[in-house]
C-alpha cells in the first residue's frame, strides 16, 4: 500500500421486511483483513513509518444483545482481534479527520454501498 490511509467498511445489514433483517453476512474483504464478523464496522489502516490498524465498531449494549446477539464492543474487539486501537463507530466522523491529517493518499472503495458513498462524498 505504500504510504497513506485505507478506509474499509464492512457490508451493511439488509432489511427483509420492515423490522426483520436477513442473517448478517460480512464483506469478504473486510473479514479477510480483520476476522471481525459484526455489522456497522469500519477498518482504518494507516501505512508508512508508523503503521496502525484502527477498528470502529458497535459498543456493547446488553439490551440490544438480547435481540441481536453478542457484541464484542471496542474493548473486546481490540483484545480478541489484535487491533492497535478500537473505538465506537459513532466516533468515526470525529476521529477520521485526525487519522487522515497529513496523509498523502486515501484509499476508499466507493460505489458498493450508496449510504457509505454518500457519506464519503459529502466531504
Amino acid at each position: 500500500m505504500g504510504a497513506g490511509v485505507a478506509v474499509i467498511p464492512t457490508a451493511p445489514e439488509r432489511v427483509r421486511n420492515r423490522d426483520s433483517h436477513y442473517p448478517y453476512r460480512f464483506d469478504s474483504y473486510f473479514y479477510y483483513l480483520t476476522g471481525f464478523p459484526e455489522p456497522e464496522a469500519v477498518l482504518v489502516l494507516i501505512a508508512g513509518d508508523s503503521p496502525k490498524s484502527v477498528l470502529f465498531c458497535r459498543p456493547r449494549d446488553e439490551e440490544r444483545e438480547i435481540w441481536d446477539g453478542y457484541r464484542f464492543g471496542p474493548e473486546g474487539a481490540r483484545e480478541r482481534f489484535g487491533f492497535d486501537e478500537c473505538h465506537p463507530v459513532a466516533e468515526l466522523d470525529e476521529r477520521l479527520a485526525q487519522l487522515l491529517a497529513d496523509q498523502p493518499v486515501l484509499h476508499c472503495h466507493l460505489g458498493e454501498d450508496a449510504r457509505w458513498t454518500s457519506a464519503c462524498s459529502a466531504g
